[in-house]
C-alpha cells in the first residue's frame, strides 16, 4: 500500500531498461550488463502486489525474448524470489487488464526524474531496445556514501542498450585503492573537476535536483552540485581509507573546496537523441575547470578543426554519441587509456587460478584557463552508427542549430547565464535566465523555480 513501491516499479525500468546495461550510478554498475533475473522477479513481484501495468509490461517484453530469465538466478540469491512465485495467489496482470487499456513499454514517459533520490533518465524508444538512445543523470541528495559514487551532476549516454559516454574504472574491492581513487571518486565520471580536485566521499558531498520537467516534446532537469567538493571530513571513511592506505590528498584530488557554483541544465530535446547540457560555474577564485568524459568500450575520437566547439565522439557496435562542447574560453584537451591509479586483479581467480586482467578505459579531459566564472554548452547528439551525425551548424547571429532546435546561449563570463532553446517543428520552448526556467509547450506556460526535495529519511 505504500506509494514507495509503485514508484520503486518506475526506478527498476528507467534504471535498466530491457536488454541495457545498467544506468551507471552505483558501485559495480559496470558488470550489470543486462536485466538479471533477480531483478526482474522482482519487477514481477512489484508487478502482482501492486497491481502495476509498468511492472508487468517490463516483464512482459523481457520473458518475450528469454523465456527461462527466472531460472538464470534461481537460488543465487534471495531477491531472486523463486518462492514468493511458488505461493502468491496474486496473478500476473495481463496485458489488457487495466481500464486505460493495453501498456507497453512506449506508453511511458520516456523522460522521468527521481528528484528526492537525484536521478533522470530520458529516453528515445523504451520499447524499442535496439533502437533506444538514453540519457542518465544523477545529482543526489544522499551523497557519495554507502554504494554510491561521488559523481554528483555526472551524465551517462546509451544506444541500443550499450554503454556510450559512462563512468569509468572498476570495482575490484569496496575500498581497493583503484576502487576509490579511479571507481568511486569523480575523476571517473562524466563531470567537473576543479584545480585537478573532485567532489567529497561521505554524505556531504552531495548534489540535489532544484527544477524538472517531462513531457513527449521536451525534458528537463537541474541538477546543483554546488555542495559536492572539498576536502573527505566524514569519519567513516577518513577510517575506511587509513585501514586501505587511500589518502585524501591533494595528490590523489582532494582539497580545500573553491566552488561556490555548480549548476549542470539538461534539456532533452524530444525524441530526437539530442540532448542540450549547460553548465554555469562560479569559484571563490580563479580555478581551472576541468570537463571529463570517459568510456569503456572504444576508444574515443577528438576533433579540434572547428574553432568554434571541440567534437568528442564515442562509440558502441550500432550507435554513436557525438558531443560538441562549446566554452568560455580556449580549452587545452588530453585524452588518455591510462587509469590515474592502476586497476590489479587481486581478488578473483579463476579455478585455474589465474587472475584475470582489467581492460583500460578512456579518458577525455577539457580544461579551461584560471576564471572564477566559467560556463560549458554541450549539444549530444546519440544515434544509430550508421546514420552519421551532422555538425551543428553556427548561424550569423551567434545561435546554434542542430537538428529542428535553435540554440541562443551566454557563454560569456558576464552576464547573466541564460539560454534560450525552441523547436521550429513543434510548439515548444524552454527559457532560462536564472532566477526561473520557462517552458512553453502547446500554448501552456511552466514555471520552474528551486524546490526542495522531500527527503523520506
Amino acid at each position: 500500500a505504500d506509494p514507495w513501491y509503485n514508484k520503486n516499479a518506475l526506478y527498476v525500468i528507467y534504471q535498466q531498461p530491457p536488454f541495457s546495461k545498467a544506468a551507471g550510478q552505483g558501485n559495480s554498475h559496470e558488470n550489470q550488463k543486462t536485466p538479471s533475473g533477480a531483478r526482474v522477479g522482482y519487477a514481477d513481484a512489484l508487478a502482482r502486489q501492486c497491481n502495476n501495468p509498468w511492472a508487468a509490461a517490463y516483464v512482459r517484453s523481457i520473458k518475450e525474448r528469454q523465456p527461462d530469465i527466472f531460472q538464470s538466478s534461481f537460488e543465487a540469491k534471495p531477491a531472486d524470489l523463486t518462492w514468493y512465485r511458488c505461493i502468491t495467489k496474486k496473478p500476473f496482470p495481463a496485458e489488457d487488464a487495466f481500464p486505460i487499456g493495453k501498456r507497453t513499454l512506449d506508453d511511458m514517459p520516456q523522460t522521468h526524474v527521481f528528484n528526492e533520490t537525484g536521478l533522470g533518465n530520458m529516453n528515445t524508444s523504451l520499447g524499442e531496445p535496439e533502437k533506444n538512445a538514453m540519457l542518465s543523470f544523477r545529482s543526489s541528495s544522499y551523497g557519495s556514501t554507502s554504494h554510491a559514487l561521488a559523481n554528483q551532476n555526472a551524465f551517462n549516454s546509451f544506444y541500443g542498450g550499450q554503454p556510450l559516454f559512462y563512468s569509468s574504472g572498476h570495482h575490484i574491492e569496496f575500498t581497493d585503492v583503484h576502487s576509490m581513487l579511479c571507481h568511486r571518486a569523480t575523476r571517473a565520471h562524466n563531470t567537473i573537476l576543479v584545480n585537478g580536485m573532485g567532489q567529497r566521499i561521505g554524505t556531504e558531498g552531495y548534489g540535489w535536483i532544484p527544477r524538472y520537467y517531462a513531457s513527449e516534446k521536451i525534458g528537463y532537469v537541474l541538477g546543483d552540485a554546488s555542495n559536492a567538493y572539498g576536502k573527505v571530513i566524514s569519519p567513516l571513511w577518513l577510517t575506511r581509507g587509513e585501514q586501505s592506505e587511500v589518502y585524501y590528498t591533494p595528490e590523489n584530488g582532494w582539497d580545500e573546496n573553491h566552488v561556490k557554483t555548480f549548476r549542470r541544465h539538461i534539456v532533452n530535446l524530444g525524441k530526437t537523441g539530442l540532448i542540450f547540457i549547460y553548465d554555469e560555474l562560479v569559484a571563490d577564485e580563479p580555478v581551472n575547470w576541468s570537463y571529463l568524459l570517459h568510456t569503456t568500450e572504444n576508444p574515443m575520437t577528438v576533433d579540434q578543426s572547428n574553432h568554434r566547439f571541440v567534437h568528442i565522439q564515442a562509440t558502441n557496435r550500432g550507435g554513436a554519441s557525438d558531443a560538441y562542447l562549446f566554452s568560455t574560453g580556449t580549452l587545452q584537451t588530453d585524452t588518455t587509456s591510462r587509469f590515474f591509479y592502476p586497476a590489479v586483479n587481486w581478488l578473483r581467480a579463476d579455478d585455474k587460478g589465474v587472475f584475470k586482467k582489467y581492460p583500460n578505459h578512456w579518458h577525455f579531459t577539457a580544461t579551461s584557463e584560471k576564471a572564477q566564472v566559467y560556463r560549458f554548452a554541450t549539444v549530444i547528439n546519440t544515434h544509430a552508427l550508421k546514420y552519421p551525425a551532422k555538425d551543428p551548424e553556427i548561424l550569423s547571429d551567434g545561435r546554434i542549430k542542430v537538428g529542428g532546435w535553435l540554440i541562443s546561449v551566454n557563454l560569456k563570463s558576464d552576464g547573466a547565464p541564460s539560454f534560450f532553446i525552441r523547436s521550429t517543428q513543434e510548439k515548444v520552448n524552454i527559457t532560462y535566465k536564472g532566477e526561473a526556467t520557462v517552458i512553453n509547450e502547446d500554448g501552456y506556460e511552466t514555471v520552474m523555480r528551486d524546490t526542495v526535495p522531500e527527503l523520506e529519511i
